[in-house]
């Protein structure tokens, strides 16, 4: 019988169930899961251990909560802008809206003028708002629609101010909110028509030179606060101005109320750029339109104090070249009247006017005709002497416009369908009626005339203390006396009666 086989034995093989393996490769293996379990004590050690993990996700975290805290800042500042903007928006197309439908903004210069307002409302919360840039977007615009009229403003625009430093480091430098803001105003358009009888008074004294009026260069110098060879630049540099371009006293005038400041780069506080504009109106062949060019004008109701200051300032430039007479006065003051109607009747189709100049007896007449040009072409023909005597041309404008007259009445009607158009007289002297039989006969017009509608207006322009009263008589009211001194005063007198008698051509109800 065979003996037994012996078993093969191997020192490096180790059991592994019925396998053997070799011994080096069990130990790689050890060392392998060995390795995976320690690693897998570190994880669960960290895991499990609790010191420094506030400073680790303090370390984590703190960005992410100073960027939320900036951005609920930015937030918060924008929509506190939001609000102030959308604030003023509403309150100027309001104001804008209200002004246009109230007769005391043009609807012209509203856009500039909202825009204007809004800046200025938004330049009061510059502090609160890092770097605040506003850009206005204005829209006003009119519509008529069976005899309505309605007027559409739009205010808004774009305020855009700086982010917090934090948020600007992730890229966010502005933000910006956008605002639309609309009123409408809606009015119902009554037209009217007008005639106006205008009397003058063109007598000797007409031919005087106004008291003081004379201007030296020093009162230049003092009223436009510059240097003495300053002022005598400014003053011969306007005499060239009006010579070169065929301008009259009361144009020059005309620039300088309507020239805005505040659309030129601030002027108002340079007294050397007060010289420079004077300057700048040598431009050429320069008409009225040229010059309102120069800078845009503003209309708010009132002229800007600096554009009074000006306006006076260029008055007395040109008083030192040519001391004013009355007669030249009123002509500039006649021109100013003239202008109101023309702007408020552009095709003459609601106005009519006549005139009648006087001294001893009528000098001349225009008859009553559409718009204004017949009685400013004999304005400006005008010349003064002989005495005083009012009866017979204030006789000659009421009976143009009294009742028994149906001649005003019918010229309406055809042209216009007004059958009954509001009636005028304008009644100026500078002084006082030869005879008091005069005055007495011309209280008489005044009571008949006043008795039947006709609105007088009366102006006593530098006159003695009798020729005051019979004009204070003659008046419809207090509100219907001018008793002006200066020419300017005069200006201004026969524009406001400009003005009110032709806000009657449109009456505007809600």
């Amino acid at each position: 019988m065979p003996g037994n086989i012996p078993s093969r034995s191997n020192s490096n093989c180790r059991s592994l169930g019925n396998v053997c393996a070799p011994s080096g490769l069990w130990g790689n293996m050890k060392n392998i899961i060995t390795s995976k379990l320690s690693k897998l004590r570190g994880y669960t050690a960290l895991r499990d251990c609790k010191r420094g993990n506030f400073a680790m996700m303090a370390s984590i975290l703190t960005p992410v909560l100073l960027l939320g805290a900036s951005m609920s800042l930015d937030v918060i500042n924008l929509s506190a802008l939001k609000g102030r903007m959308q604030a003023a928006s509403d309150s100027v197309s309001l104001s804008v809206a209200t002004r246009i439908n109230k007769g005391v903004l043009d609807i012209d210069d509203a856009e500039d003028f909202a825009r204007r307002l809004l800046l200025a409302q938004m330049e009061s919360d510059s502090d609160r708002f890092t770097n605040l840039t506003i850009s206005p977007q204005i829209s006003v615009t009119k519509t008529v629609l069976d005899g309505v009229t309605t007027y559409d403003v739009k205010v808004g625009g774009t305020a855009t101010q700086d982010t917090t430093p934090l948020a600007s480091m992730f890229g966010k430098d502005q933000m910006s909110v956008a605002i639309l803001s609309g009123s409408t105003a809606g009015t119902k358009e009554v037209q009217r028509a007008l005639s106006m009888g205008i009397v003058v008074d063109v007598s000797g004294s007409m031919g005087w030179n106004l008291p003081n009026s004379q201007a030296s260069v020093g009162d230049i110098r003092t009223s436009l606060g510059i240097s003495y060879s300053q002022a005598t630049k400014v003053a011969n540099n306007l005499k060239k101005v009006m010579r070169d371009n065929g301008l009259v006293s009361w144009q020059v005038k005309w620039i300088a109320e309507n020239y805005s400041w505040h659309d030129c780069q601030g002027m108002s506080t340079n007294a050397t750029a007060k010289a420079y504009f004077l300057n700048s109106l040598n431009l050429g062949s320069m008409n009225n339109g040229q010059a309102k060019k120069i800078c845009r004008r503003a209309s708010l109701g009132s002229k800007f104090a600096d554009q009074e200051t000006l306006a006076a300032n260029v008055r007395t430039v040109i008083s030192y070249h040519t001391p004013t007479k009355k007669i030249e006065a009123l002509q500039d003051a006649a021109q100013a009247l003239f202008a109101q109607f023309s702007a408020a009747d552009p095709t003459s189709t609601y106005v009519r006017t006549g005139l009648s100049a006087y001294s001893s007896y009528i000098r001349g007449t225009r008859n009553m005709e559409w718009g204004t040009s017949s009685a400013a072409d004999y304005i400006k023909d005008m010349y003064a002497s002989g005495g005083t005597a009012s009866t017979r041309s204030v006789k000659w404008a009421y009976d143009q416009l009294k009742n028994a007259n149906t001649t005003e009445d019918n010229a309406h009607a055809a042209k216009n369908g007004q059958i009954d158009p509001d009636r005028f007289i304008l009644f100026m002297t500078d002084g006082a009626n030869n005879r008091t039989s005069d005055d007495t006969a011309t209280k008489a017009i005044c009571d008949t005339a006043k008795s039947e509608g006709i609105i007088i207006y009366s102006v006593a322009f530098a006159a003695p203390e009798r020729g005051e009263k019979l004009l204070e008589y003659c008046a419809s009211g207090s509100d219907k006396y001018f008793d002006p001194d200066t020419a300017d005063e005069l200006i201004s007198a026969f524009e406001e009666i400009g003005k009110a008698s032709s806000t009657n051509l449109t009456r505007l109800t809600n």
